[in-house]
């Protein structure tokens, strides 16, 4: 009986299907599928599925044109992480979807200055490199002129002076200027530091020009001092690890970009060396970055 039921149903179902109404909608429920295809274009989207519960050999197709072709297309890997893609509408130059991401990698060449250095040191500002690498995440929460970033950098950068004077550490781990032996030639000396920093910063920019302002955060993992001299013709080399300075430093920090041209300018209100372990300065920095 079960199956004659069926039977009827299965034979009815054209006709039934032909003399609806065509403003009706049509649902379909496919329990199980074995496989499910969806392609979609600019213009149209289709699918297909393939196999179901009781029946492989089932087969359905269907394609959908699209008016709007404006769409965001979103992958999701795992719960903490997603790709977002915010695709350009056809004649419009606005994204359809905000907050927009995206990672941003710079490279920064400059030279070094130590405001509140002694004067007896003769510190030279275009021998003292500053060589840093970072690396922004940059959120634009509402439109391209405006944007947050947090970021990660390496920063490497000396401080070179020369003359008669240079840098000593004492056996009280004080970092103090000393005069040069007599009858030596004096090269250069330098402290050197490199850093792990973090800056954080707001960015604007227009068609033109562009700024960004903001702290770093510097992690100062390692410094030296290193002076060098000739002493009856021959070159000699003192090197000495740890020029004590603070292990945390703040920088503010302002970017400029125009006409093609990237500078930056760095101030730091904090002294370099330790409380209590010899001289006193600041650190400023100032270049360019591409």
């Amino acid at each position: 009986m079960r199956k004659l039921l069926l039977s009827i149903l299965v034979a009815f179902l054209p006709l039934c299907m032909f003399g609806r109404n065509e403003a009706e909608q049509d649902t379909l429920v496919v329990n199980k599928a074995d496989k499910v295809v969806v392609i979609t274009s600019d213009s149209a989207q289709t699918i297909m599925i393939r196999g179901k519960e009781g029946n492989p050999d089932f087969k359905y197709s269907n394609s959908i044109q699209l008016v709007d072709s404006n769409y965001v297309s979103t992958s999701e890997m795992g719960k903490n992480w997603s790709i977002s893609l915010w695709p350009i509408a056809k004649n419009s130059s606005k994204a359809t979807s905000y907050p927009q991401t995206e990672i941003v990698g710079n490279f920064f060449v400059g030279f070094n200055g130590t405001p509140g250095m002694p004067s007896e040191a003769d510190f030279r500002m275009f021998s003292s490199w500053e060589l840093w690498w970072l690396t922004d995440v940059r959120v634009y929460p509402r439109n391209g002129r405006h944007c947050f970033s947090l970021g990660i950098g390496l920063d490497w950068r000396n401080y070179r002076i020369k003359g008669n004077t240079c840098f000593v550490k004492t056996e009280n781990d004080e970092i103090k200027l000393s005069q040069y032996a007599d009858g030596v030639t004096p090269k250069f000396s330098r402290i050197k530091v490199f850093s792990l920093n973090f800056p954080l910063r707001y960015h604007f920019y227009s068609k033109k020009i562009g700024f960004s302002l903001g702290p770093v955060l510097n992690l100062n993992m390692s410094s030296s001092i290193k002076t060098k001299w000739k002493e009856n013709g021959k070159g000699v080399k003192m090197s000495t690890n740890n020029a004590e300075v603070k292990p945390v430093t703040v920088d503010f920090m302002a970017t400029m970009n125009f006409f093609g041209y990237n500078l930056y300018f760095k101030y730091s209100p904090c002294d370099l060396i330790k409380d209590g372990h010899g001289m006193k300065f600041k650190t400023l920095s100032f270049g360019f970055f591409i």
